[in-house]
């Protein structure tokens, strides 16, 4: 009890209100944060992007999942392909043409051992890359 009297003499306001206090700032800036941001809450990252090299066309194909609700606002911006660490390819979108999965094709000439990396990035938040290894 002495213990409990003496921080009470050093602080003479009550900490249960000073908590409480705090606890209700916070949750008003998490909520003014998200109001402010709204664009951030439904960004993200392609789900899926799958790569396959035609060899008789001569193309990289990338075929990306991207599920949007807006194909128009919310959309795979960028497309970059590095042929062995060397960007070869950046192609820019407006849009995208579905609102889940689509494919893009890329005339990439290659050798058998050449890495493809291909990057695709979300307008609004986030990117995936993968890797795919030219076999004969």
């Amino acid at each position: 009890m002495m213990i409990h009297e003496e921080m009470s003499r050093k602080n003479p306001g009550n900490q249960t209100y000073l908590r409480k206090d705090a606890v209700a700032a916070c949750i008003l800036m998490t909520v003014l944060l998200a109001a402010g941001f709204p664009a951030l809450a439904g960004a993200h990252s392609p789900k899926e992007v799958a790569l396959s090299y035609d060899q008789a066309k001569k193309t990289v194909e990338v075929r990306i999942t991207h599920g949007v609700d807006d194909p128009m606002k919310h959309f795979i911006d960028k497309v970059e392909i590095r042929k062995d660490g060397k960007t070869i390819s950046k192609v820019e979108y407006k849009n995208q043409p579905g609102e889940t999965t689509f494919l893009y094709s890329y005339p990439v000439d290659v050798a058998p051992g050449d890495v493809l990396e291909v990057k695709a990035s979300c307008s609004r938040f986030g990117s995936k890359t993968e890797k795919l290894t030219v076999v004969k």
